[in-house]
Parts: structure tokens; C-alpha cells; sequence
């Protein structure tokens, strides 16, 4: 279970609004034959990509999969399915996955056609990884991750105003991984006037789609010759009133 959800975090920045997937197929002695994560671009879902490279192995085999297969036909038919066609005996997967669509459905599908199902294995660990998608299905609002970088008595700025740099090469690497998992970075206008920031992810890592850049400015003053908005070609900077409609 491990390396399923260490295969599903590989789909990080890949696959919004959908969740982490990750699966790892063994065989009875647990030798794993057959594992995939899952990538929203992609048609198949990491289950299938699992039994694809265990072929007519996963027979008998054991399926750990970082959430619920889905037993519904969405972008592809349903994980269910292939995993019962396959014959593997067991599923194991930590969590539910709350989708309306999913919750439940998936497990009793499989439990119905004869298969083990075991759930609870590092469910800790599993709804980390998945914080965001769990959070926006169970409460319909999205995540927030709050950056605050200050120092030790609490302070943003020396009294110039100089802030750069507070942090230290790690922490900024840190936080450019931090934006590499988010859809949305969101800053006020007077972070925008005396910073000049570029807001992108510099992570070097794939991610589906550019992140989108949010300004909060109730007088909807952004410098023309600013980095944002010099780079909105590049990607989306959206400048919104704040306090107002």
C-alpha cells in the first residue's frame, strides 16, 4: 500500500479535479507484477495500467489500490470491472472515495461479484495524500493552503519594507512544490504593487495546466509593466475586486 500511494502522488499537478490514484499488483507471495498511477489526460485508470503489466498473472493476485476503484462509467468504464474480468481475489484499498458517483459502489460491486475487498490499511496516509479532492467532494469548497513566511517575532518586512529574503533557498524551494500542487495562487494588490511577483510554478515538474494567478485589488490597479501582466499570455492572471461584487 505504500508504493500505491507513492505511485499516486507521481500524478501530482496531473490530475485536477480528479483524485491521486496509485496501484500495485502481487502475486500470492507478494511479488508485484503489475502496478500504474493515474494521470487525468490519460484513458486508463491506474487499475487497468496495473493489470495491463500483470496480464494473465493477476489471475489469483492481489490488487492495492490508494483509494476505491470506481464502479461507474465516467472517462473510462469502470475499474470494477476490469479488476473482476482480470480474476483478481482481493482488493485492498484504504479509503472511500467520497464521490456521489463512487462512494460505496465500488466496493460492493467487487464484494458482489466474489472478490475479498479489505479497506482501512494506512488510511491515515491515504486521505494526506488525497486532502484536496477529499475535502472539495465532501464539502463542495475548494482547498486552501495558507504560505506565511515571517520571522521569529512575527514580522513580514524590515521597516524599509525589505523583505528578501526572509526565508532560505530551502523553504522557496518548498514553496514553488507547494504551487506545483495547486490549480490556484491568490495574493492581494499590495503584495502585487511592492513585490512585483511572477507567480509561477518553477517546480520543473509536469502539471496539466498552467497555475492560475489571482490578484485581490478593490481599486483595480495592477501596473501594466508588471511581471503579471507582462506573462498573461503565459498564464492566466485573473485581477478581482475586493471588498465589492
Amino acid at each position: 500500500m505504500a508504493r500505491a500511494l507513492a505511485l499516486a502522488a507521481k500524478g501530482t499537478g496531473q490530475v485536477s479535479p480528479g483524485p491521486l490514484v496509485g496501484c500495485v499488483i502481487t502475486t500470492s507471495e507478494g511479488e508485484i507484477i503489475g502496478e500504474g498511477f493515474y494521470v487525468y489526460e490519460e484513458v486508463k485508470h491506474a487499475e487497468t495500467l496495473a493489470l495491463e503489466q500483470a496480464g494473465g498473472r493477476a489471475r489469483g493476485a492481489t490488487a492495492y489500490a490508494s483509494l476505491e476503484p470506481h464502479a461507474h462509467f465516467g472517462k473510462t468504464p469502470p475499474c470494477s470491472d476490469a479488476l473482476i474480468a482480470s480474476g483478481i481475489k482481493r482488493v485492498v484499498a484504504p479509503i472511500e472515495d467520497p464521490n456521489p458517483k463512487v462512494s460505496g459502489r465500488g466496493f460492493d460491486h467487487l464484494r458482489s461479484a466474489g472478490l475479498e475487498v479489505s479497506s482501512g490499511l494506512m488510511a491515515r496516509e491515504a486521505k494526506k495524500v488525497n486532502e484536496k479532492y477529499l475535502h472539495f467532494m465532501k464539502t463542495g469548497r475548494p482547498f486552501v493552503h495558507l504560505k506565511l513566511a515571517t520571522s521569529l517575532d512575527g514580522k513580514i518586512a524590515t521597516r524599509t519594507g525589505d523583505s528578501r529574503w526572509i526565508t532560505g533557498k530551502e523553504s522557496r524551494e518548498r514553496a514553488h512544490e507547494l504551487r506545483h500542487e495547486y490549480d490556484v495562487i491568490l495574493i492581494g494588490a499590495g503584495t502585487a504593487l511592492a513585490d512585483n511577483p511572477l507567480l509561477t510554478d518553477r517546480s520543473g515538474k509536469p502539471r496539466r495546466r498552467a497555475l492560475t494567478r489571482v490578484v485581490l485589488d478593490e481599486r483595480l490597479q495592477s501596473d501594466p509593466e508588471s511581471q503579471l501582466v507582462q506573462t498573461a499570455q503565459e498564464a492566466p492572471v485573473l485581477e478581482r475586486l475586493w471588498p465589492g461584487i
